[in-house]
């Protein structure tokens, strides 16, 4: 479902850029119609320099970058496990805060262990917080209390 949305989404945006490119162009290179008998681009007086293609390229990078580096940390969770009366509780390391674990039997969470774990934020029927877990991203050994 997300690769089919991510597909479409993709499609729409290259899409858009091949409409915005063709918006730009001026028509045909006849004389007799389209512009106005201008005729079609005319580049500029001077040219185009190599910078413009290496400004264009660096922006191009530094998007990807950005992109990267928001996306890639999305849905993990560092913190240590910890035994409850209804299963398993994670503490998160970073704001402090504990959730209650779903796994599946085939992903081991050993109590006083800290892990990096890749999840879903969800919410019980109470509304308290639970992490649908999907697999143990890193094990850092035994928390230190």
């Amino acid at each position: 479902m997300r690769l089919s949305i991510r597909c479409v989404s993709a499609i729409a945006v290259c899409m858009f850029a091949v409409v915005s490119a063709f918006a730009q162009y001026g028509g045909g290179g006849s004389s007799g119609g389209g512009m106005g008998g201008r005729g079609g681009y005319i580049a500029p007086k001077g040219g185009y320099s190599s910078s413009t293609g290496i400004a264009i390229g660096a922006a191009a990078a530094a998007g990807v970058g950005i992109a990267y580096y928001a996306l890639h940390n999305r849905g993990k969770v560092v913190g240590c496990i910890e035994p409850s009366a209804v299963g398993k509780k994670l503490l998160d390391a970073k704001n402090q805060k504990t959730y209650t674990l779903l796994a599946s039997n085939s992903i081991m969470l050993p109590p006083g262990q800290r892990l990096a774990l890749k999840v879903k934020k969800a919410k019980d029927a109470s509304g308290n917080p639970e992490l649908k877990v999907q697999k143990v991203v890193k094990d850092y050994g035994s928390c230190k209390e």
